[in-house]
């Protein structure tokens, strides 16, 4: 299995500082540190969460308690009893999980609706950043990402790595698909480096790397099984 910190070095990225938005608990606080980035500052709605994410709280460790969207304010929050990992702003689309894991198993998680702060990312790095230079953006939140990327203009100006979970099915209402979020971090003047699709997902969302054309590329899609091996 590949590493973060392989995957950075694949594609030369240099580390400064990560925000990470969709935090959950800080799996991979501890990798984005391995892999040489000097601050992380971490995003997450969810209050059972948040509480165990703030435990990684540093100096180089700064923690949100908030959802990144495309403006300031409340939100419906989803949560999925049993499996936080799927929990969205995003309503989970009914039809989607009852083809892919029967109606029973799909009533027996029937996510429960809460309100949520959200922000825009803008906001919480002028916020929250502690004045650091941010260089590589993380997304695992859930169908949102277009809503996010949407609401950080500023932010995006200063990125030269984005790494992002993708869809390539509508799994919430609402969900922007990988094409989408392609076409709007392309015209943000970022090219796609990495792309894998998640085979126990059936292929229907992955991960994409992408980095800034400006920056200094490496040349092509370079697939998981190669990165296994480095």
């Amino acid at each position: 299995m590949y590493t973060l910190r392989t995957l950075f070095q694949t594609h030369l990225v240099k580390p400064q500082g990560i925000i990470y938005a969709g935090a959950h608990v800080g799996e991979n606080v501890g990798a984005f540190l391995d892999a040489g980035f000097e601050s992380v500052l971490c995003i997450e709605p969810n209050p059972e969460d948040f509480s165990q994410l703030e435990r990684h709280a540093s100096a180089r460790v700064r923690c949100v308690h908030a959802a990144v969207s495309d403006r300031e304010g409340t939100s419906a929050y989803y949560m999925v009893p049993g499996v936080p990992t799927l929990n969205s702003l995003l309503k989970p689309d009914d039809e989607y999980w009852v083809k892919l894991v029967g109606k029973e198993m799909a009533d027996a998680h029937a996510p429960t609706r809460v309100e949520v702060r959200t922000l825009r990312l803008d906001t919480a790095v002028e916020r929250h950043g502690g004045g650091v230079p941010y260089n590589a953006l993380y997304l695992n939140i859930q169908g949102g990402e277009l809503l996010a990327l949407k609401g950080a203009p500023r932010t995006l100006e200063g990125l030269d790595t984005v790494f992002t979970e993708v869809n390539f099915e509508r799994r919430y209402e609402g969900c922007a698909l990988f094409e989408e979020v392609d076409a709007f971090l392309r015209e943000q003047g970022f090219r796609l480096m990495y792309l894998e699709k998640f085979p126990h997902s059936g292929g229907q969302h992955g991960e994409a790397l992408y980095r800034r054309v400006s920056d200094l590329p490496t040349p092509g899609l370079v697939p998981l099984s190669e990165l296994e091996n480095r």
